[in-house]
């Protein structure tokens, strides 16, 4: 297969109908469906089931569409290293990052960075580690919580210690006031439950849950209720509002790791290699 041919069935999966594959790529619809339909006989195999709606990816589709990935990503990785050996930081910085680092971390990193190596195009993707984790294979680099990526290079950018928040006007009810979590991993949320039902001597069942921690901050700072929250976010928190408690889970703080994780293999690219040294500065 030709490259214009992985990066044609890697649209289509992206974009899940014909019309707009078509408008990503430039080309009329008619030529989409004849250039898939020329992958496909090469392939000896459909890739994917045509419905009004949108295409649905077959069981072997999803195999060749992972190569074509591959395939993408392996052109872009060589065209990088030959542009590198100018002498010039260019070329493309891919960064997938949970919303925590997005939110707090990364915009200062990525202001330097830019300073120091303005040729460098930067695409970054921000959401919950989960599906960053999911979807690592498009990027550079990945920076995660919780958990590390297999068969990646994961090394520790910092372990947040944990705080047990509240406003101290409501000290006096805290077996009453609603709890506020926010999305994690299970784990996690597990040691928080066990050292709720510890420390309060009843079922941990949150009235509130948030997709994001910045929204549950947000909601303590207006007196909503109470939370649990990691050391990075809490340093504008005003103490003498709120009470800020180390939280303990077994005589032990609970801590969260946060992971910079990536192929080694880029480390041969100079614009992802001079990001992960400046990332490494915040540790």
């Amino acid at each position: 297969m030709k490259i214009d041919d992985y990066r044609l069935i890697v649209t289509l999966a992206d974009a899940e109908t014909l019309r707009k594959a078509a408008a990503m790529l430039y080309i009329s619809q008619p030529a989409v469906s004849q250039r898939l339909k020329s992958i496909e006989q090469e392939w000896g195999t459909p890739i994917f089931i045509r419905t009004k709606k949108k295409l649905i990816v077959t069981t072997n589709g999803e195999s060749i569409i992972q190569h074509a990935r591959k395939m993408l990503k392996e052109e872009e990785t060589l065209k990088e290293l030959i542009h590198s050996s100018e002498g010039i930081i260019n070329g493309k910085l891919s960064i997938g990052s949970s919303s925590l680092i997005g939110q707090t971390i990364l915009p200062r990193v990525l202001g330097q960075y830019i300073e120091l190596y303005p040729e460098v195009k930067i695409q970054l993707q921000v959401g919950s580690s989960s599906q960053i984790i999911s979807n690592h294979h498009d990027f550079h680099v990945s920076i995660i919580r919780g958990s590390e990526i297999m068969n990646m290079t994961n090394e520790v950018l910092l372990q947040d210690k944990h705080y047990f928040i509240y406003p101290k006007a409501k000290a006096d009810m805290l077996d009453k006031l609603p709890v506020i979590e926010f999305q994690a991993d299970a784990a996690y949320l597990k040691e928080i439950e066990f050292w709720y039902t510890e420390q309060f001597n009843q079922l941990y069942q949150p009235q509130i849950r948030t997709d994001q921690i910045a929204t549950c901050k947000e909601l303590l700072l207006n007196g909503v209720g109470m939370t649990v929250l990691p050391e990075i976010v809490i340093g504008d928190i005003d103490q003498d509002r709120f009470a800020v408690e180390l939280l303990n889970v077994g005589r032990q703080n609970l801590l969260r790791r946060t992971y910079m994780s990536y192929d080694s293999d880029v480390l041969g690219l100079p614009q992802v290699e001079a990001f992960i040294k400046l990332m490494k500065q915040y540790q």
